[in-house]
């Protein structure tokens, strides 16, 4: 069975360690660690970059976050449509730095990215793994599109590298349909 797994962020150097960027981090981080037991083939196609592990496909949307939902008929037409399989990863600011959500489907919450995805879908019927990004924002306090695009601290990297590796042992046990067990062990806060 092909499973597809989305991670969302924003393409581009200026956004790479930025809080709306950590599906993407959460991808590359899974390649990192399957590097020297996998046979990684690298992937692409008009407006999406990634990578194959063993038949499943890792994308990365380039249309930026807003638009990541229109990928997937490029995605769909290169490797067969195969939505029945997905995982999607994203950034959630509602939930605070070390917190993982593995949930079986739902609402946007929010999230445009997800939006996106959805409204090309036309379902919330997915798997998701949502990130904690909130290291001291306030609700209502401020520009919530400028703190989502805003860097990591150092000491934030420390903890998001607990989390990004937390997040790859996810994946392994949602590819492996064992997503009840994942969602026990995980869903809670990670620190340092």
């Amino acid at each position: 069975m092909r499973n597809l797994v989305i991670g969302l962020g924003n393409p581009g150097p200026r956004y790479v360690f930025t809080r709306h960027n950590v599906g993407f981090l959460a991808l590359d981080r899974y390649e990192g660690i399957k590097k020297d037991t996998q046979n990684i083939k690298k992937i692409s196609g008009k407006n999406f970059e990634g990578y194959e592990i063993n038949n499943n496909i890792f994308v990365k949307p380039m249309t930026y976050m807003n638009a990541s939902g229109e990928v997937l008929p490029y995605i769909f037409k290169k490797f067969g449509k195969i939505e029945e399989n997905l995982l999607v990863i994203y950034d959630d600011i509602w939930l605070n730095l070390g917190e993982i959500r593995i949930r079986k489907n739902g609402s946007d919450g929010g999230h445009n990215g997800l939006k996106s995805i959805i409204n090309i879908l036309k379902s919330t019927e997915f798997p998701r793994i949502r990130i904690g990004i909130n290291e001291g924002y306030v609700h209502g306090s401020g520009d919530l599109a400028n703190y989502v695009l805003s860097p990591f601290t150092d000491q934030e990297l420390q903890i998001l590298d607990i989390v990004l590796n937390k997040v790859s042992e996810v994946i392994d046990y949602i590819l492996d349909n064992k997503i009840d067990e994942a969602m026990n062990k995980y869903n809670r806060k990670f620190s340092k």
